[in-house]
């Protein structure tokens, strides 16, 4: 697999500056977790391969957080979800590449962002690449998921549960369960293990916003 994308050498907070530009408080947590799951996925790999062999490594764990902190930057500055059609059309197009462009984003990572929407037919080329588009929908699934706990947190979602909701067609229809599926075939990663790394990234980062 490909490592040699750049090196994101932007700090954090100049990435988050980005999002409390462009993102609404409420739109923050899917980015939040997005990033925390992409950051526990690159010390997965850097742990350990995919097939369980020896460890492959480097992936730069900042670089993956990032681009999951700045997947969705264009996603409420675009036509909304009420016209599907141009927003899935816009999504990850030119605005991505303007806003991402203001803090000097390598174009090689705005590329990598934009591939998330297979709409844009960018390709996924990269290990990064692909973790985000089979991170991208299981994240919002998961957070759905915990809305229909009494304690309404991620915290408290089983990873049985996870899996037995992905069975049902009419839970959380929108999401692809294709994409987050891809973790086997692109990843390695049967998704059971997928679902264990990024349920428990996201619980950690609950805990963060929640303190």
């Amino acid at each position: 697999m490909e490592n040699n994308l750049s090196k994101l050498q932007i700090p954090r907070e100049k990435c988050w500056q980005l999002v409390e530009k462009y993102v609404s408080p409420e739109g923050r947590l899917h980015l939040l977790n997005t990033e925390a799951a992409m950051g526990a996925l690159a010390r997965y790999f850097n742990g350990r391969s995919a097939r369980g062999g020896p460890a492959q490594g480097g992936e730069d764990e900042h670089t993956w957080a990032m681009c999951g902190l700045l997947h969705d930057i264009d996603y409420e500055q675009i036509t909304g979800k009420e016209n599907m059609e141009a927003h899935m059309q816009e999504h990850c197009g030119p605005l991505t590449e303007k806003f991402l462009k203001e803090i000097d984003f390598p174009d090689d990572l705005i590329r990598v962002i934009q591939s998330h929407n297979e709409v844009q037919n960018i390709p996924r080329d990269s290990r990064l690449a692909k973790a985000l588009f089979a991170v991208d929908g299981l994240t919002g699934f998961i957070v759905a998921v915990s809305k229909i706990l009494p304690d309404k947190l991620v915290s408290s979602v089983k990873l049985e549960s996870v899996l037995k909701r992905f069975k049902e067609a009419r839970f959380a229809a929108a999401v692809s369960r294709e994409n987050i599926y891809t973790c086997e075939s692109e990843l390695g990663i049967p998704k059971e293990k997928f679902v264990a790394i990024v349920l428990a990234a996201m619980a950690e980062a609950e805990e963060h916003v929640n303190n």
